[in-house]
């Protein structure tokens, strides 16, 4: 290992930075295996968290416009629309991993262009796939639930994270196939429909 670092520092150019090891060193299967297990160990830790009343939700004003701005930055194909401002009583971390969980469900099961609309009342994220099978609209939120196994992707955790999250910060979240095809994942702010 210790001559593989040194590897990576020697091809650095004088006054760069070394290249991040991934992009450097080819991730061998086992790496990869590990890093899946690991994150689902932990998806499945904050599930069981969530479900038994061991998370408490942190509120505070949040500018919903700039949140998104930051979360969807990093994506690529993704569209964002709204208004410059748009402030929702909610609790940030809570709201910035449901979005990050919608957009990697479409990632993973969708198809680009994906579009993320928000206003004060909601934020909808759509992608352009195939939308979503109705054995997942008819069994949400219950986690493990997948439509395709076939691909290998995914183990059915992250939806029911982000629908338990919602609710916890006070919040619905509702699946859908958009009118022109495509899942569409929608988080309603119910604080602001009842102030309606």
């Amino acid at each position: 290992m210790a001559d593989s670092l040194q590897a990576i520092v020697a091809s650095t150019p004088r006054g760069g930075s070394p290249t991040r090891l991934a992009e450097t060193l080819e991730d061998s299967p086992d790496q990869l295996r590990h890093a899946r297990s690991r994150r689902v160990a932990r998806d499945l830790v904050e599930l069981w968290r969530l479900q038994n009343g061991a998370e408490r939700a942190d509120v505070a004003v949040v500018d919903v416009a700039a949140l998104l701005a930051g979360v969807c930055e990093d994506s690529h194909e993704v569209t964002l629309h709204g208004p410059r401002v748009a402030s929702v009583v909610s609790d940030p971390r809570r709201l910035s991993r449901i979005v990050l969980l919608a957009l990697d469900n479409a990632r993973l099961h969708g198809a680009p262009p994906v579009t993320v609309e928000y206003d004060e009342t909601s934020i909808s994220i759509t992608d352009s796939g195939d939308g979503f099978a109705k054995r997942v609209l008819d069994l949400v939120p219950a986690p493990f639930i997948t439509a395709d196994r076939s691909h290998g992707r995914g183990v059915g955790l992250g939806l029911a994270i982000a629908y338990r999250q919602a609710e916890l910060i006070g919040a619905r979240l509702v699946l859908g196939n958009a009118p022109n095809a495509g899942a569409e994942v929608r988080l309603k702010f119910l604080a602001a429909a009842a102030a309606a």
